[in-house]
């Protein structure tokens, strides 16, 4: 699409300023495309992140941001690369809007009017594939969009779409005034499991506490996450785990919390850190001291639902986001499972690649990744 046929223009950036308040709705999309999240990634080993910028061109007041990512080979995260998808890896990928998360959007202006956003938005496409075009790809993936915005995209003029369902993202939604309000409020079935954990939970001597994230604590987590990451084959010093977290501090904005699982001595057994980003609060790591006996006792749904449940209640929060995998455990305690699909995107007239998804590496979890509705799923 010509940008002279249009009020906008389109420029490209290297780097995001994570604190202008100037176009605050940048960061009323969600927390896995805020600023301060997306602007954390750049540097990544192995990526090259910029960002096409659509602006009014009469007042230059930004009415459409996409950051994009380019990698040879991909991501070493199989949720992100398009070999799970396409069976194989393509030997450059551009990755569009969220590189990582599982919450992707379009971040436009919601002044716009209907024609202006699929003007400008066909704009930003159209350069993107330039771009994408210029390192090696044919094609363009969007990551964990939600169906409005993947629809929104496939419905644009000039382009050619596939999409392919990849993870829901398992979401809790806080109930009645109160955690036991809460508890009462749950189906039966996903009652009974609850209350069942807490109170193996209180009989193991075990209790909790939320508290504001402390970047002095964090060498007394980090073994707690390198003991979880052993458990699922991965392997993570003590320092990278300490940079993690510590990047976690660094994006948090408002708030960065964790739920701290304590034994019948006050021993740290378990962890959670979580983010609040506007109403929601967004969990990312847990750990768990597996070497000093605990993790039996339901330490991970404590300190991953329970205590942030607790915590949103308090706050008046809307939601407590669980990312994804281990989806019937979260689902029969609340969850609620909302469908993602990954967009691939070319020119018209250009070939796309066929989707052969394999998530057989998700175990139990793959037979959540199709058809998931955006009810409490049976199990």
């Amino acid at each position: 699409m010509d940008d002279s046929l249009t009020p906008f223009t389109v420029g490209e950036l290297d780097r995001l300023d994570p604190s202008g308040t100037g176009v605050p709705w940048l960061d009323e999309a969600g927390f896995y495309t805020s600023r301060r999240w997306t602007a954390s990634q750049e540097g990544d080993r192995g990526f090259v992140t910029a960002y096409l910028a659509g602006r009014d061109a009469a007042s230059g007041r930004t009415s459409a941001l996409v950051p994009f990512h380019t990698a040879s080979g991909g991501d070493s995260n199989p949720l992100y690369n398009e070999s799970t998808l396409l069976g194989h890896a393509p030997e450059v990928q551009v990755l569009a809007g969220s590189r990582t998360g599982y919450d992707n959007r379009v971040l436009l202006s919601p002044a716009l009017s209907r024609e202006d956003r699929a003007g400008l938005l066909g704009s930003l496409c159209g350069r993107l594939l330039d771009r994408a075009e210029e390192h090696g790809a044919g094609h363009v993936s969007w990551w964990y969009l939600p169906e409005a915005e993947t629809r929104e995209l496939a419905s644009l003029p000039g382009f050619a779409t596939v999409a392919a369902p990849c993870p829901p993202t398992a979401v809790v939604l806080p109930r009645g005034a109160d955690f036991d309000a809460h508890v009462a409020a749950l189906p039966s079935s996903r009652r009974s499991l609850v209350r069942r954990d807490l109170r193996r939970l209180a009989k193991g001597g075990y209790r909790s506490r939320t508290v504001v994230a402390d970047p002095a604590e964090l060498e007394r987590y980090a073994p707690l996450v390198v003991q979880v990451q052993a458990r699922h084959g991965e392997e993570l010093s003590e320092e990278g785990a300490v940079r993690y977290l510590l990047r976690c501090l660094s994006v948090g904005g408002a708030e960065v919390v964790v739920t701290e699982v304590l034994d019948g001595r006050d021993r740290l057994a378990a962890f959670a850190l979580g983010i609040v980003h506007g109403r929601t609060l967004h969990m990312r790591v847990f750990g768990c001291d597996y070497a000093a006996g605990h993790g039996e006792a339901g330490e991970y749904f404590e300190a991953t639902v329970y205590g942030p449940l607790r915590l949103a209640l308090d706050r008046g929060l809307d939601a407590v986001h669980l990312g994804v995998t281990s989806y019937r455990a979260k689902s029969l305690r609340g969850a609620e499972l909302r469908a993602r699909r990954t967009l691939f995107m070319s020119r018209t007239g250009r070939p796309l690649p066929v989707p052969a998804p394999d998530w057989a590496f998700l175990g139990d979890d793959e037979r959540f990744v199709a058809g998931v509705s955006s009810e409490v799923l049976p199990c």
